[in-house]
């Protein structure tokens, strides 16, 4: 019997998926936890459940999931993958690169499905990316360090008056220093400043643009979990503080920032629900290849453009795979 509770630990909220008593007596019921570093519910979330539908999985018929949002909440992540280990689920899905490393330490036994994770081998998550070894596979967010290194030269093409770059990144997620480490040698082969902000908690928002105020023209927002989920805060700093930015993901361009490059976050989540399904089928994570983005996308908002007195390039507009006016 699966217990209905809401199990609340340090002030992160768990919520368990009720399952009907006609669902428990037909068959299997699959536990899968999704232990995320955002909030939630939100549109990752969404486009992987959507995926798992589309493969035959549905809620409160042969699939429960347990959800763990760990915004807020960053310092109690080893604590609660343990206490999600414990559980004994069928498949842990990480959302981000932290809850990744939490679960890998928690447990050897239990099939990982980590997405968004960045430089999984370099960060000890996988033996390699055709075959990582262990319990643990997934999405990666990354190519290479020139891939990362894209998002200062894209910038820098639409705005190339500016010298005096900013980067935000999280010291406390080991993924976030391959993305810096990679635009700061790109920033030095080009000649420009690069200055990187230090963004660990959502309270650290406002410290951060206090103090880059007249110091920056342009920022770099990576796609790290703890960005993603305070993006509408960040992208409405920039918009006051009139700083041309391009972030990881596109979203945040519909949401006013100059421009994204990345992959398509919601196709990664999606996608990640057939690695579930692998799983759930009998595959071994350690046979399973890391999967890499097969295209990152670059979108350009021409009215953020405008507000900033920017003329992006008709060259660079050709480029892009969208154009918001």
């Amino acid at each position: 019997m699966i217990d209905r509770r809401s199990l609340v630990m340090g002030g992160v909220t768990t919520m368990l998926v009720p399952l009907s008593v006609r669902a428990q007596r037909s068959g299997k019921v699959w536990r899968v936890v999704f232990f995320s570093v955002a909030a939630g519910p939100n549109p990752l979330a969404d486009s992987f459940r959507r995926g798992l539908n589309e493969l035959g999985y549905s809620e409160g018929h042969n699939l429960s999931i347990q959800y763990r949002w760990m915004a807020g909440h960053e310092s109690q992540y080893d604590d609660v993958a343990r206490e999600l280990a414990e559980s004994e689920p069928d498949v842990i899905v990480t959302a981000g690169h932290p809850p990744a490393v939490a679960a890998k330490k928690a447990t050897a036994q239990i099939p990982i499905v980590a997405l968004a994770v960045v430089n999984p081998v370099g960060g000890g998550l996988a033996a390699s990316i055709s075959h990582p070894g262990g319990n643990l596979t997934g999405f990666s967010l990354e190519v290479t360090p020139e891939t990362n290194a894209k998002m200062l030269q894209l910038l820098h093409e639409a705005a190339p008056k500016i010298t005096r770059i900013g980067a935000l990144w999280n010291s406390a997620n080991p993924g976030s220093r391959f993305y810096l480490d990679a635009v700061r040698h790109a920033a030095q082969s080009a000649n420009l400043t690069l200055k990187a902000y230090d963004v660990r908690r959502a309270e650290d928002i406002d410290v951060v643009f206090h103090s880059l105020r007249g110091s920056v023209e342009g920022l770099i927002v990576f796609p790290e979990g703890l960005l993603w989920t305070y993006r509408r805060n960040i992208v409405d700093a920039t918009r006051e503080a009139q700083l041309a930015t391009i972030v990881g993901y596109r979203d945040a361009v519909e949401m006013g920032a100059l421009m994204s490059y990345g992959p398509d976050l919601v196709d990664l989540f999606k996608r990640g629900a057939a690695y579930v399904d692998k799983v759930i089928k009998g595959a071994k994570p350690a046979e399973l290849p890391i999967q890499q983005p097969a295209k990152f996308e670059l979108v350009i908002n021409v009215k953020a453009a405008n507000a900033l007195n920017i003329g992006v390039p008709p060259t660079l507009l050709a480029r892009a795979d969208e154009v918001i006016e």
